[in-house]
């Protein structure tokens, strides 16, 4: 069995559809964009999770109208 050169498998596939010849070549260039993209996912669920804190925080009821 191959060992497994992306943690997803969109890059995987990436570079098993690449011929065979500048696969070496592109190697880390796929590896650092997969990198960059998992790092700016994390970003934005961190960026959310924190404005969803943040907005429970500093939430106030509002009063029941009657």
């Amino acid at each position: 069995m191959r060992k497994k050169l992306f943690v997803t498998s969109f890059w995987q596939r990436a570079y098993d559809k690449m011929p065979e010849h500048v696969r070496g070549q592109y190697l880390t260039h796929l590896q650092t964009a997969e990198r960059w993209e998992l790092f700016i996912g994390d970003l934005i669920e961190f960026g959310s999770r924190a404005k969803n804190a943040a907005v429970k925080l500093f939430h106030s009821p509002r009063a029941k109208r009657a």
